[in-house]
């Protein structure tokens, strides 16, 4: 028994964009031009995966609220350009895809773009496949939607290849062959998407991310006792703001609360300094960061269990310390291992 498929090779627009719609349920606009443009699909349902390959001339395309809320397969969809060039956006994200380029968007979300090449033919492969074929981190999805990924050499050109022989020969495979077409098709396209993600010849995404951010804080402790502000720390790594705030909030931190934790620390590290007693407690504050006398006060009780006065009174009483390497940190201690005896009396440096 054959596979489920479906060919309409030059067929009249209006024929092939109904047939877009109930596959990938997306509103297509009129065609732009003059005349009565003939457009070609070959769909092929693999089980739980559409395959189908595709022609047409100058079309707008849109997935809505109101179509998602209509019917939700919650799939990915990814867009294959093969001849010409389409533009797809998602949010505030867009994507120019051409020829050799893929492009992953979900289904869940609106979305919406154009094939808009000046020449005005098209060719391109559409797939439709559950999310939970990617096998790939949440987050590592979110960074791969809307964004074009290239099909060059190795795991991208089998891809590539692969697509346009499962199209272009739809009518040969049988039913029983659905599960082996859909295991071959899901992981080569996991694997070229996971490969976006982390590239083989070199460390993986996170990694890099993973370093950019040890990078940042180590200048954000290089110039604590200077004026620190998001803009200008994202400045000085070629970040915009947003993109510092994302890499930190990764980290389980603000970039804000990063800094004041560590400005706090170096503070404890002056207050347990005997060599540094005869300084006065508003001048060490004020020094890291902390000109107001009463916030330093709340914020160093709530992060060391005691106000200033009485930490440094028992911290060198208690605790005799040296001072420590230039660019050490060391994180902050429990109460409990900072406040020696007694009941911590009021606030105030």
């Amino acid at each position: 028994m054959p596979l489920s498929a479906c060919g309409l090779p030059a067929a009249p627009h209006r024929a092939v964009l109904d047939e877009i719609n109930a596959l990938w349920h997306v509103a297509v606009l009129k065609p732009e031009g003059r005349g009565r443009p003939r457009t070609g699909v070959r769909a092929l349902h693999l089980g739980g995966v559409w395959v189908a390959a595709l022609g047409c001339p100058r079309t707008s395309f849109a997935r809505t609220a109101p179509l998602i809320r209509r019917r939700d397969p919650q799939a990915f969809h990814v867009l294959h350009m093969t001849r010409g060039q389409a533009t797809v956006s998602v949010g505030r994200r867009q994507a120019r895809v051409g020829a050799g380029h893929l492009v992953l968007v979900d289904s869940s979300r609106p979305y919406s773009g154009y094939f808009d090449d000046p020449a005005g033919v098209h060719s391109f492969v559409i797939l439709q496949f559950p999310r939970a074929v990617l096998r790939l981190p949440p987050r590592a999805v979110q960074r791969l939607h809307a964004v074009p990924v290239p099909l060059g050499p190795g795991m991208g050109g089998a891809l590539s290849r692969w697509l346009a022989d499962v199209t272009g020969r739809a009518e040969e495979f049988a039913r029983a062959d659905g599960p082996l077409l859909t295991e071959v098709t899901t992981t080569l396209v996991a694997s070229v998407l996971g490969d976006a993600v982390a590239p083989a010849d070199g460390p993986g995404i996170e990694d890099r991310r993973r370093a950019l951010r040890t990078q940042i804080q180590r200048f954000i402790r290089h110039h604590l006792a200077d004026p620190l502000t998001p803009e200008g720390i994202a400045a000085a790594h070629q970040l915009s703001r947003r993109s510092l705030y994302t890499l930190f909030e990764e980290d389980g931190h603000s970039v804000a609360a990063w800094i004041r934790r560590e400005r706090l620390e170096r503070c404890r590290r002056d207050l347990s300094d005997p060599l540094l007693a005869d300084q006065p407690i508003h001048s060490i504050a004020a020094r890291w960061g902390f000109p107001d006398k009463a916030h330093f006060s709340r914020a160093f009780r709530s992060a060391y269990g005691a106000p200033p006065r009485d930490f440094r009174r028992r911290a060198t009483r208690h605790e005799p310390t040296t001072t420590p390497h230039p660019g050490t940190t060391t994180g902050a201690r429990p109460a409990s291992t900072l406040v020696v005896g007694g009941t911590p009396r009021g606030e105030g440096p």
